[in-house]
């Protein structure tokens, strides 16, 4: 019988050789196989945030839950529940609809995530970076600033509504192609129209995959990979044309009466010419039989550069739209799609601005060395609502939300906002502008401190002020402990500089690996941690341990919060019994609160 990894590559090995498969249904019924997908997801931030079932978590799972969810797969009665709707605020102000699905769900999805994963992965676009192991934004913004040299029109692309209106028979129709197997494509279209509660209230799904299931992501690329297919194989081909354009002649006389004068010995002239050359492309920039067009999608947003005339990426943009409309039923947002001039006004693109470059007195090597080339940036509005954070009126404030935490807490939290933003855009040629804002947020930090031990900004500097080995000037916070090495959080440290290239992996560097971690070690054991029995064996989650530290900080901890401290693990394998004392709150006599259970 083959293991899990075993399963996967054989179907990722078919997926590359475009074969059909098959036989998908039987082959997901495996204890290895949803055990590998409960190790993937049970760390998951959400992992123990209830759907519409508040008993249906994380916490207790064991072999049993495993053994019936495997049951009724294979007798045909597992039914996915409606997911539970809520709404969580986007950038422009508006409500984005989030599905939280119950955990045994969650599970289901994950065991039909990873091998639909392994088997259509290798048959996606490079082009499509989003929701891919190994690719993210920065792969995409690479893609774009190594690759795109010479670009003339943007066309920003954004799909309106796209995870809420993927047309479920289409989905499925696009999956069947590949996949033989009835009874995994009717447990995906229930899955698709298992509904969702909003406001305690049933809502059918007649279309969407929605967002915050495990799987949508992967069902929303299965799905747009047929847009990537049509923009390679149709509109590609179509517009690209010649292997370089043609010299221009203007820049040619120039150069040749420029060679000319130095060789008489007039270097005025000379110069003067070649100020003249730097004026004017080399190559001629209306030759009609030189076209590129380019391509990127991250998601349910795309970017196409274009060297050709505005007409063309017009018609570019119109065929791209009637795609959507006539094959996969989705709209172009119109107010988010545009088409900019490359050079005079910057694309919108996964929160970079992104320009082709044009600078004539850059000379390096002989030749105009920015001209053509991409340049990702940092929006101006990025830094000012970054800045706002930390300002009151355009003054550095202190964070009163933070108070209660511990200095070295503090000092961490302020690095780990200022290391995201700065990593994030690490690409950007203005990233150094973040200089602004660590000031700021140092600023902020220092008067949160002062505050939290009322005194002095001048005394929290002379404490915590420090110069790193970096050169960089920064807050350094120790906490020493007995008997061990000191805690320290360092604030300011790193430089902030530009990255020519981020980290970018190729198709052949991923595999569907499925390592066997502790936790699943400890749950075969089947034995509680606490009293050793080995009857019915669960495993008891809490979101984090800081929790428990913060609840006991002043009392003596339970015993199985001092295994869990001494294991140093968010899990703690126990018996039925031991488990319901731990949630109950009624295990050494001691309560537990909501939140660390």
């Amino acid at each position: 019988m083959l293991t899990n990894q075993q399963y996967l590559e054989l179907i990722r090995d078919r997926g590359e050789r475009g074969l059909e498969l098959s036989r998908v249904y039987r082959n997901i019924q495996k204890e290895e196989m949803f055990l590998a997908a409960y190790l993937k997801i049970q760390g998951n931030t959400g992992a123990t945030t209830p759907g519409t079932d508040p008993n249906d978590t994380v916490d207790g799972m064991s072999l049993k839950r495993i053994h019936k969810i495997i049951e009724e797969l294979g007798n045909g009665t597992y039914r996915c529940k409606p997911t539970r709707r809520i709404y969580i605020p986007k950038a422009n102000g508006k409500l984005r609809p989030l599905s939280i699905p119950n955990w045994s769900d969650k599970l289901v999805q994950e065991v039909l995530r990873m091998t639909l994963e392994a088997y259509y992965e290798p048959q996606f676009s490079k082009h499509s970076h989003g929701f891919r192991p190994k690719r993210g934004c920065h792969t995409a913004l690479t893609e774009i600033k190594n690759q795109w040299k010479g670009t003339k029109w943007l066309i920003e692309g954004d799909i309106k509504g796209c995870f809420d209106n993927i047309d479920h028979d289409r989905l499925l129709e696009i999956m069947e192609r590949k996949i033989k197997d009835n009874r995994l494509m009717k447990l995906i279209r229930h899955m698709l129209e298992a509904g969702y509660m909003d406001n305690w209230r049933y809502n059918r799904t007649n279309s969407g995959t929605p967002q915050g299931g495990v799987i949508s992501p992967l069902l929303a690329n299965i799905y747009l990979n047929e847009l990537d297919t049509f923009i390679e194989t149709v509109l590609m081909p179509w517009y690209n044309r010649g292997k370089e354009r043609k010299r221009n002649n203007a820049y040619d006389n120039l150069n040749h009466k420029a060679a000319k004068a130095r060789k008489n010995g007039s270097k005025e002239q000379a110069k003067t010419l070649e100020l003249a050359m730097r004026q004017m492309p080399s190559k001629d920039p209306t030759d009609n039989n030189y076209r590129r067009l380019r391509y990127v999608r991250y998601a349910d947003d795309f970017l196409l550069g274009f060297e050709g005339s505005k007409e063309e990426a017009e018609a570019i943009k119109d065929h791209i739209g009637q795609f959507l409309r006539g094959q996969l039923k989705l709209e172009m947002s119109d107010e988010k799609t545009l088409i900019t001039h490359a050079t005079s006004t910057p694309a919108n693109f996964l929160g970079y601005n992104i320009i082709t470059a044009r600078n004539n007195n850059y000379i390096k090597y002989g030749r105009r060395a920015a001209n053509g080339n991409m340049q990702l940036s940092v929006p101006a509005k990025v830094l000012h609502e970054w800045i706002k954070w930390y300002t009151e009126k355009g003054i550095p404030h202190h964070r009163a939300d933070l108070l209660q935490n511990t200095d070295y807490d503090i000092t961490m939290h302020y690095e780990a906002e200022l290391r995201g933003i700065t990593n994030y855009y690490m690409l950007a040629s203005n990233v150094g502008k973040f200089y602004r804002l660590k000031h700021t947020m140092m600023e902020s930090l220092v008067m949160t401190l002062a505050w939290k031990h009322k005194t002095s900004k001048k005394d929290i500097y002379r404490k915590h002020a420090t110069i790193f080995d970096t050169g960089m000037k920064g807050i350094m916070v120790e906490i020493k402990r007995d008997g061990k090495p000191p805690l320290v959080a360092k604030f300011g440290r790193q430089p902030i500089r530009c990255q020519r290239v981020a980290v970018q992996m190729t198709d052949q560097q991923w595999k569907p690996t499925q390592k066997r971690s502790q936790l699943a070690d400890r749950l075969l054991a089947e034995k509680c941690e606490l009293c050793e029995s080995t009857e019915v064996v669960e495993v008891h989650h809490i979101r984090k341990l800081g929790d428990i530290v913060r609840r006991y900080r002043r009392k003596e901890k339970p015993a199985w919060a001092v295994k869990m401290a001494e294991i140093r693990r968010k899990t703690l394998v126990v018996c039925h019994e031991c488990h319901q004392k731990i949630t109950w709150g009624t295990y050494d006599g001691t309560a537990i609160s909501r939140r660390a259970g």
